[in-house]
């Protein structure tokens, strides 16, 4: 896909945040998807914003995730590098069957594939802003595996952004059929500019894993620093199926993601790592979702934060278990180390759980570096602020080390990174 030259513009928006009825993006795609976009932008501008006693709303200001500017870029027009493939695999390494294509051809290519999916899990009742991906996505991928496919080595995705007062709109969908098995890699980067005005991203991802299959996804946020990034990922594990979530969020001025799994069929299992290293002023806000649905059914949460400087960050975390959902074990964790008194994360683990054939726990710490573990380190000769790096990447791979190989090192390297800046 080569770029678009054109001038800077905003048909998306009008002066009140609303989307206009004039937007191109709503023209785009067939009668079918057309008629989506506008259900998805008649709920985004008659919806208000989500009320700050809502708690997942409770540490963040909704109206930060509305562009208003007049002078804002239409990101699918203006000279943005498009979604990006990366990946050790040529054409001749993808099985028969396989389709990787930008979202916009899918749909014209693949209706039977994608219509039944596309809007299933992320729609205009999900919430406001995810509304609004649903009418402006324009930089969308879309994977199939079918049924007994496995592809060996994970795709790895770039959506890159780079304009200030830019609006970015990244959807991903993930079709696994039966005994299929898929790895990806989804990487969300911003380049650095020289104004002063933010740029704006809404993501969103929708992932179907099929009978007994296994996705291996995994997210990295390095957005630069004037960024504020909403995301959105959920997905529906059929019977036998698994899943690992990888995810790690390092950049951006606000940040708030929001990841769930729905294990919908016996047996299925979800494991959901995730990783956020926050410094200067950055705000991080992140919910995780456990939804059973079915009996004998699996899941573990394991979420930690890093915070340094002034950075803030809240977690909310869900698990799940319906009444007709037996045999169900689902555990969660989330861990906050705070490098300096002027930090801040709040913590919220929450359980729902509507019958007593389960087992379930849950559990929060928060606190600073132990001073014993410092001196441990200083009296070996070891500089003060690489003691506390070499601590804070203990804390880290104690989490990565559950990571799959395939991820693992590149997770590893951008924490490396992040380290290295501290």
């Amino acid at each position: 896909m080569a770029k678009k030259d054109a001038k800077p513009m905003n048909d998306k928006f009008d002066n009140n945040g609303l989307i206009s009825d004039l937007s191109n993006v709503l023209k785009q795609g067939p009668e079918w998807l057309l008629e989506k976009r506008r259900v998805s932008r008649d709920s985004f501008n008659n919806s208000p914003l989500p009320p700050r006693g809502l708690h997942l709303w409770r540490y963040t200001d909704p109206q930060k995730f509305i562009n208003v500017s007049s002078t804002a870029t239409d990101s699918a027009t203006v000279g943005k590098q498009p979604s990006q493939i990366n990946s050790d695999l040529s054409e001749s390494d993808i099985p028969k069957g396989v389709i990787i294509s930008s979202l916009s051809d899918a749909v014209e290519n693949h209706r039977d594939i994608v219509e039944p999916h596309l809007y299933q899990l992320i729609n205009s009742d999900t919430g406001k802003f995810e509304a609004q991906n649903g009418a402006l996505w324009d930089n969308g991928l879309f994977i199939f595996v079918p049924s007994g496919v496995t592809i060996n080595k994970p795709l790895h995705f770039q959506h890159v952004s780079s304009n200030a007062g830019s609006n970015n709109y990244p959807r991903l969908l993930i079709v696994v059929g039966d005994n299929a098995e898929l790895s990806v890699i989804d990487e969300h980067l911003g380049a650095e500019n020289n104004s002063d005005a933010p740029y704006y991203s809404n993501g969103a991802v929708e992932i179907f894993g099929y009978e007994n299959s296994s996705v291996r996804y995994a997210n990295l946020q390095e957005h630069s620093a004037k960024v504020h990034t909403f995301f959105t990922h959920r997905a529906r594990l059929g019977r036998g199926a698994n899943m690992l979530t990888a995810t790690m969020s390092l950049g951006g001025l606000l940040s708030k993601q929001n990841y769930g799994v729905i294990l919908d069929g016996d047996g299925a299992e979800s494991n959901m790592y995730g990783l956020a290293f926050g410094s200067g002023h950055q705000h991080l806000d992140c919910h995780t979702l456990q939804h059973h649905r079915s009996s004998q059914t699996n899941s573990n949460i394991d979420f930690k934060v890093v915070l340094r400087d002034r950075a803030e960050s809240a977690y909310t975390g869900l698990i799940r278990i319906e009444k007709e959902a037996r045999n169900c074990e689902a555990y969660q964790i989330n861990r906050n180390l705070l490098l300096n008194k002027g930090a801040r994360a709040e913590t919220i683990p929450e359980l729902e759980i509507l019958n007593e054939d389960v087992r379930c726990s849950h559990g929060a710490t928060t606190g600073q570096i132990d001073p014993m573990e410092r001196f441990y380190l200083e009296a070996r000769g070891i500089d003060p602020s690489e003691a506390v790096r070499i601590i804070v990447a203990g804390f880290a791979e104690s989490t990565l080390r559950h990571i799959p190989a395939e991820f693992r090192q590149g997770l590893q390297d951008a924490v490396a990174q992040k380290l290295k800046a501290m």
